[in-house]
Parts: structure tokens; sequence; C-alpha cells
């Protein structure tokens, strides 16, 4: 699935959507722990302030796999996300420093959320070029 052109693509911002959670793919396992002090934190506010980050054309979660599974335990239907072109300039690729996998490749993000094999929690660390602001989503428009 190499992309020969990602390369030379420059994309300048990232679009916001409501997304069917359907859609959806993980590329990386998610924590116990973790999960269920983002579920408390959403339901205490009822609203969710940080849309999730998603590859375009496959819907692969780029971040925000805690979120996505808080909002689908909540029964809701669809999640705010911003959509990228993963294979453009302005989203990097990196691990986190305590990650099992030191070197991964964007081709083995997509790959693993489409297959279904997830990195373990907390592998890749997405960073944009382009500022993402804050959107405050009530959970009542998402179920």
């Amino acid at each position: 699935m190499a992309r020969s052109d990602s390369a030379s693509r420059t994309t300048t911002s990232a679009r916001f959507e409501l997304l069917d959670v359907n859609l959806l793919h993980c590329h990386e396992e998610i924590q116990e722990g973790l999960l269920e002090q983002t579920l408390e934190e959403i339901k205490r506010d009822g609203y969710l302030k940080k849309p999730i980050l998603v590859a375009d054309h496959d819907y692969v979660i780029l971040d925000g796999h805690h979120r996505f599974q808080a909002l689908k335990v909540l029964g809701c239907r669809r999640i705010p996300a911003y959509v990228i072109d993963y294979f453009s300039d302005i989203v990097q690729l990196g691990t986190w420093p305590d990650a099992v996998v030191k070197d991964v490749a964007k081709e083995e993000v997509i790959q693993r959320g489409l297959a279904d094999d997830p990195f373990p929690p907390k592998t890749t660390r997405h960073v944009m070029r382009v500022p993402l602001p804050e959107v405050f989503t009530d959970l009542e428009d998402l179920m």
C-alpha cells in the first residue's frame, strides 16, 4: 500500500465532520484505566471538547482511541473528527518514548487499522503542523 506521491503533497487544513462510529478503524489498543478516566470525564462534562483525528478514505483513527471507545460505551452513533490527508506533510508520525514498537511507518498504521491488528497502547504519536481547535460537541448531538 505504498503511496509514491506522499513526499510531494501539502495540505493546509483538516476538515471537521461528524462520523458514523461504524466507519472507523483502530490502529492501537487502549488502556483500560485511561478509558475509564476518559469515560468519566465525558459523562461529567456532557460534551466532547477535542475531536479525534482520522485518516481520510481509510477512516483509521490516528489520535483519540480512548475518546472513540468512551463514546461507543455511552451509545453514541457519531463522533466529531478532524479528517486529514494522512500522507500529506501536515501530520508527522513518531512513537512515544516508552513505546514497545520504536519504528513505525504511516503505511503500517493504515494497514494495521484496516486489518484489525492494532499496535500496543500509546505506540504512535501524531503531531499536526496546523492548529486543530477544540470543538465542543454535546453528547446528545452524538446519539
